[in-house]
């Protein structure tokens, strides 16, 4: 198996669910980090994203 690198973090929180979560992103381009970012900032949800550099 190849080995991943972090590429970035999103730090996520769910006002409605009351709930916070990490997600650990591995191997993504910057466009894919972005597009995973818009998904957890809709509705109740809020994130941030921590790029690598």
């Amino acid at each position: 198996m190849p080995i991943q690198t972090v590429t970035a973090v999103i730090c996520s929180v769910d006002l409605e669910k009351r709930d916070t979560e990490i997600k650990i992103l591995l191997g993504c381009t910057s466009e894919e980090s972005q597009a995973i970012l818009d998904i957890h900032n809709t509705g109740s949800q809020s994130a941030i994203l921590l790029v690598r550099k």
